[in-house]
């Protein structure tokens, strides 16, 4: 998609010396970019010179970017002189430069991009100041696509039939959520114990219910289970229980049980979403063993919801296993026959007593809601057609992120009187106004004016800047600067840019900028094997990887640390179970802390994070050319082509008879593979210390040594990832350059350009002036010319 429009340029300016250039290209280009061959599907012999055509100015940068890396001509081909190359290097550009100077203040298309699914779920819970945690209107969303990496760029972000039904069904929820007159709902105070608790299968006490096994069978709770929760609001709930047997005569790898931890009961809430019954454990507590003491959790939940306890860390299996195979080893043959195997066990083996349950609620912080009474400010006892167009003006203002004129306002002011006239209730009237506006244009895109072109108004600036750092709509202070006009000002919008980060709405930004640009989503689309691999189940090390990541880029945005940590550092956040897994001894507790690393512990930085390393395998082995393509696409920003469709993917050897060294030296035999696997092969391979789950290996499971050397494809010797990351260390502007393309791309919504180039650049020459840091680079991104123009 063309975002850039170029002006005319003077002749003198447009036209490179077509002889020199061509020339320059027919020596050292042609023969794998002609007409007979066309190499990563590019040619150069008709490329011509007119510098105000856009593809053509984008194919001489790459020309030239390709000449700056010393990436072509390739080495086994003729090599220009030394003093030539630097010529034509100069040449280009210069000539580029101009052209880009040239060009209308990098000003171009205006774009209309619509929400995505986190935009629009994040911009309806602050429109409306909803609680999120179990609703979600975008289930049924279909998946947004991706561009250059990122699910919020305008180009791929399409609107189907389908997805506008989706609009309209979403819309209906929100307006029932956010439309709630009168009273406070009337509070519930449910309490059952002993015998009221049911258990399930294994008979009752009159005092307790037991658990016997792990959270696949999670207590009934009788009468709360039944009742679910009848209106949204904060519920506490209470809960006694106790420890009992956790030692018993049972050993503990017949029960699949550890017996050394203290009992841990959990808490989930279960709904039916899309017809499937899914669950979310909200909170873990430890259980004593001498006591049975009353636990106590607050939380929302939405209508419709229950909750269950769960033995979080009881004997793993079915209890039919453990009645079956199990007891009979440890009781007399004459006697098992005879008796109730669930009497047998029941008061035998380690189980959690809960005695009571109680839920309390709702509990509101005021009534009416403050997304209610932002709209529907002290609704008079009999609301006229005035206070209802009064409101809906309120909120199309903040929906619409801008102010909103009587001619853009009318159509929906319109339609909600129509409907309060033909059905003579205000309130469904107020929900079907709220309706029309979430599913207009007007909310569902990001809308930059037509009739202005050149830089962003206050209120276009200040959508851009809260989608770019928080997913979501701008806020009242930024809605303030919008009309005072101020929001452009270079210091205030630095501020800005500060406060939000500081805000917990920015945890969007780390989760869905370095989510998309480090590939974590993809994190657990290829588990490992389950029996081979248990401690990564046990552990669940997959949740503990990707939290690792983003603990790791959360610090560095908070302490502006050096964007060059990415690439190396002396640190990175664990819990005990992936310190463990990574073989660190340090870690105590059970949360999450920041780890000091020794020189030789081969983690520091996003290359030894095991979510990197996972993602990058295929849950059964490693795979080199994947976490190659990894590292030229995210860490030095240069992609390679994707391989021509009639290459046959390289393919394990199931026989044993060869390394993956060996396959990948066979598969760069092919010359149609050679030119891109010289590139990314030896940087994968250099990553093979790090099996397929990230753990640290010498030797490959037949016993065969790890062989972590290579030759990168400009020469430089390597031997495994300390290599790697010296290399990129030692072109720092390089990494940054990436890293400050993807911030751009992230935050503008669409592809870089030729005229993008110069900002870009500017960037990361202050970056390197300055120390790197991660927050001082994002703000060069929001005061940038591209950040600040259409």
């Amino acid at each position: 998609m063309r975002y850039l429009l170029f002006i005319a340029l003077a002749l003198s300016v447009a036209d490179v010396q077509a002889e020199d250039v061509q020339a320059f290209l027919n020596e050292y280009c042609i023969r794998c970019h002609g007409a007979d061959k066309q190499k990563a599907d590019r040619r150069f012999d008709q490329i011509g010179s007119d510098l105000t055509n856009l593809d053509t100015a984008e194919h001489y940068q790459e020309i030239l970017d390709q000449l700056n890396l010393a990436e072509m001509p390739p080495d086994d081909e003729k090599q220009p002189a030394p003093e030539d190359l630097a010529a034509m290097v100069k040449h280009l550009t210069a000539t580029l430069a101009t052209a880009r100077e040239a060009a209308e203040d990098n000003q171009g298309k205006v774009v209309m991009r619509r929400l995505n699914r986190n935009e629009y779920r994040n911009t309806v819970r602050d429109l409306f100041s909803l609680s999120m945690v179990d609703f979600d209107p975008t289930l049924t969303f279909p998946e947004d696509d991706t561009v250059e990496g990122f699910d919020n760029n305008g180009e791929g972000l399409v609107t189907s039939d389908y997805l506008l039904q989706n609009y309209l069904e979403a819309a209906r929820k929100v307006a029932d959520k956010a439309v709630r007159p009168g009273p406070a709902p009337e509070k519930i105070h449910l309490n059952v114990s002993g015998q009221e608790i049911q258990g399930k299968g294994h008979g009752h006490d009159p005092d307790f219910a037991r658990i016997l096994i792990k959270d696949r069978q999670p207590l009934a709770i009788g009468s709360l289970l039944k009742r679910r929760i009848k209106a949204d609001g904060e519920y506490v709930i209470r809960i006694k229980a106790k420890a009992y047997n956790r030692k018993s005569r049972f050993a503990d790898e017949h029960l699949r049980y550890n017996s050394d931890e203290p009992m841990r009961m959990s808490i989930s809430i279960a709904s039916k979403i899309l017809g499937q019954t899914s669950q979310r454990v909200v909170k873990e507590f430890d259980v004593p063993d001498d006591e049975a003491p009353v636990f106590e959790h607050r939380l929302w939940l939405d209508e419709g919801f229950a909750f269950q306890v769960h033995w979080a860390n009881g004997p793993d299996g079915s209890l039919k296993r453990i009645l079956r195979k199990i007891l009979p080893k440890y009781t007399d043959d004459a006697i098992y026959p005879l008796r109730n195997p669930v009497e047998m066990y029941a008061g035998a083996g380690p189980e959690l007593h809960v005695y009571s349950i109680e839920i309390e609620g709702p509990f509101y912080e005021q009534w009416p809601l403050p997304g209610f009474e932002r709209y529907f400010p002290e609704p008079p006892a009999k609301p006229d057609i005035t206070y209802l167009e009064e409101s809906m003006r309120r909120l199309a203002e903040q929906a619409f992120r801008r102010p909103v004129d009587e001619e853009t306002l009318a159509p929906y002011l319109n339609l909600t009187a129509r409907y309060l006239e033909e059905n003579n209730d205000f309130w469904a009237a107020a929900r079907y106004g709220i309706r029309a506006i979430l599913t207009s244009p007007q909310f569902l895109y990001l809308v930059e004016d037509n009739e202005q072109q050149g830089g962003l108004t206050d209120w276009e600036l200040a959508s851009r800047l809260s989608y770019f750092l928080w997913s979501s709509m701008p806020d009242g202070e930024l809605f303030a600067l919008a009309v005072k006009g101020s929001l452009r000002e270079p210091e205030i919008l630095k501020q800005q840019t500060e406060r939000m980060l500081k805000d917990e709405r920015a945890a969007a930004f780390v989760e869905n900028f370095a989510g998309q640009w480090l590939h974590l989503r993809k994190l657990g689309e290829m588990p490992p094997d389950p029996a081979i691999n248990k401690a990564y189940f046990a552990d669940n090390l997959e949740s503990a990887m990707k939290q690792e990541t983003f603990l790791f880029f959360s610090d560095l945005l908070s302490s502006n640390g050096s964007v060059l940590n990415f690439i190396d550092s002396d640190y990175t956040f664990l819990n005990p179970a992936l310190a463990k897994h990574y073989g660190v001894d340090s870690v105590k507790g059970d949360e999450f802390q920041k780890v000091s690393l020794p020189a030789n512990q081969q983690r520091g930085g996003l290359l030894g994070h095991g979510s990197i390393l996972t993602l990058t395998s295929n849950g059964v082995e490693t795979q080199p050319v994947v976490r190659g393509v990894w590292i030229l696409e995210n860490l030095l920003g240069t992609p390679p082509n994707p391989p021509p469709p009639d290459i046959e993917p390289l393919e394990p050897d199931t026989r044993g008879v060869a390394t993956i060294r060996d396959l990948m030296e066979k598969h760069r035999e092919n010359a149609t593979c050679f030119e891109c696997h010289r590139k990314i092969d030896p940087l994968g391979l250099a990553l093979e210390n790090y099996d397929h789950i990230g753990g640290w290996r010498e030797r490959y499971q037949k016993k065969a040594p790890v062989d972590a050397t290579g030759t990168l494809h400009d020469g430089t010797a390597i031997e495994g990832a300390v290599s790697i990351k010296q290399y990129l260390l030692d072109r720092p502007e390089q990494f940054t350059h990436c890293l400050t393309e993807k911030l751009m791309v992230y935050a503008l919504g669409r592809r870089m350009g030729f005229t993008d180039r110069d900002d870009i650049d500017k960037i990361v020459e202050e970056s390197s002036a300055e120390g790197y840091g991660l927050r001082d680079l994002i703000k060069r991104v929001v005061t940038s010319e591209p950040f600040l123009s259409k």
